[in-house]
């Protein structure tokens, strides 16, 4: 059976990546319906945590606050298989840079820097974006799919423009394996931390949230400057990024600063358009315990 999907997968991608945009986005519609209306559990998920993050909210807000969320989900998905074989030009026609000067000026001076970006809008054409238009090379950490052919298929999208994606294990030791080179190091830092590993709580959307600290204690051994990538969407298949500092060295041998300040960029990034947030991902499946 795992054999025959990777099989139905590996015809799949690329035959999908090959179709133009406006016939992707027409199929995105029957795509939604089947998703949302027959894939009981992700949509549940979606409305619990819409549903706590805006309290205020009546039931038939939320329900067609989830509803447009998870419309937009399927538009970023099928985006992200087309994201291979999108041009130069096309790229450039889609996602815009806003302030690209805050990036230029520390690679001008030789440093590189940090960029901490989130699970909002099109994550996969902002990369590209950014791997196109910004002077310094990007490299990625991202966590391994388990499906080995999607993860192939991600890892060839992501590492076009002279990007380089980094598996998440390995990040710390290829990072400062780099520190003499000049780079951008982006990590799409708003997943839930795994349960052993060390955590930052601090109240975001409504709710004690916990948030990884690895960006924190990368910047604090590299010493590099910390950026905070979002993303707005102007149209359909059309971003805007823009750039924010969140912090630069000397940094605090305790203290999770950085951390508090991407939660607070990341949040207001979200009140503005929450359509655009993947809340079907569980942020709030563990509870904040008595002794953290």
């Amino acid at each position: 059976m795992a054999n025959n999907r990777q099989y139905f997968i590996s015809k799949l991608y690329p035959w999908m990546g090959k179709l133009p945009l406006p016939v992707l986005y027409a199929l995105a519609y029957p795509v939604y319906l089947i998703g949302y209306y027959f894939v009981e559990k992700k949509r549940n998920v979606i409305f619990s945590n819409l549903k706590s993050a805006f309290p205020d909210k009546s039931d038939q807000q939320l329900n067609d606050l989830a509803k447009l969320n998870f419309k937009r989900l399927v538009y970023v998905m099928l985006e992200s298989i087309k994201t291979g074989s999108l041009s130069e030009q096309q790229i450039r026609q889609r996602v815009s840079l806003k302030n690209p000067e805050l990036i230029e000026q520390f690679a001008a001076n030789g440093q590189s820097v940090l960029m901490l970006a989130a699970h909002h809008c099109n994550w996969e054409w902002l990369l590209a974006g950014c791997s196109l238009q910004l002077s310094c090379p990007i490299d990625v950490v991202y966590k391994p799919l388990h499906d080995q052919v999607v993860d192939e298929h991600m890892k060839k999208s992501r590492s076009r423009f002279n990007a380089k994606p980094i598996p998440n294990k390995n990040a710390l030791i290829e990072i400062m394996q780099r520190r003499k080179e000049v780079r951008g190091f982006a990590m799409v830092a708003d997943q839930s931390p795994m349960r052993k590993e060390e955590k930052y709580w601090t109240h975001f959307l409504n709710q004690d949230s916990s948030f990884a600290v690895g960006a924190q204690k990368i910047a604090q051994l590299t010493k590099y400057p910390v950026i905070f990538v979002g993303i707005r969407r102007l149209d359909l298949g059309h971003y805007e990024v823009y750039f924010e500092e969140l912090g630069q060295p000397p940094y605090k041998k305790e203290g999770y600063e950085v951390t508090e300040k991407y939660a607070r960029a990341l949040e207001t990034m979200i009140l503005d358009n929450p359509e655009d947030w993947m809340w079907s991902n569980r942020k709030w499946k563990r509870k904040r315990s008595v002794y953290d």
